[in-house]
Parts: structure tokens; sequence; C-alpha cells
């Protein structure tokens, strides 16, 4: 697989708008959840950090009711979209 394309075209193409949840306690439970949610299109979880991956036009205030709902401690929210990291590593799972 080779994607070729201008930053900001092959984010279009794979990364969507993204929010990143900054706290503890996100448990499996929490995961889960959002993973079920239409408007989810992925989650990963790092040190203390929740990415998830929205499809466009997504409301954000009741995911993050949902993993407050499940015991996390949710400190910080950014809103953005994908970064070219982000983008390099949906497009090599898509190729698996």
């Amino acid at each position: 697989l080779l994607a070729v394309g201008h930053p900001d075209a092959l984010r279009a193409q794979v990364g969507g708008p993204m929010v990143e949840m900054v706290g503890r306690g996100f448990n499996d439970e929490a995961l889960n959840l959002l993973r079920a949610r239409p408007e989810v299109v992925g989650v990963e979880r790092q040190n203390g950090h929740l990415s998830v991956a929205l499809q466009d036009g997504a409301q954000v205030a009741p995911l993050v009711s949902l993993v407050v709902s499940a015991g996390a401690q949710v400190e910080e929210i950014r809103k953005g979209t994908a970064s070219l990291e982000e983008v390099f590593v949906t497009l090599m799972e898509e190729e698996k």
C-alpha cells in the first residue's frame, strides 16, 4: 500500500475529526461503550489519553458522559483532526 498526497488530503481520506480525552480510569468498559457507538470510528488508549476518531458531525458531550459513567475521570478534552501519525497507523491497519 502506498498512500500519496498532500497531508491534508490524506487526513481527509482517512482521518476525520478526533477527540483526545486526558484523565484517569479509562477502563475496558469505557472503551467498549465508545466502540459500540455509531459515530465512533475508532478508539485508542495510551498513557492516560484516550484518542477517539469520529465521523463528521459527531457530538462530543455524550461521549464524555459515557466515559464518565463508566468510572473514568476526564480532566481535559482536545478536539482536532487526525495527525499524520494517526493517518499512517490507520492506513497500516486497513492493509492487514
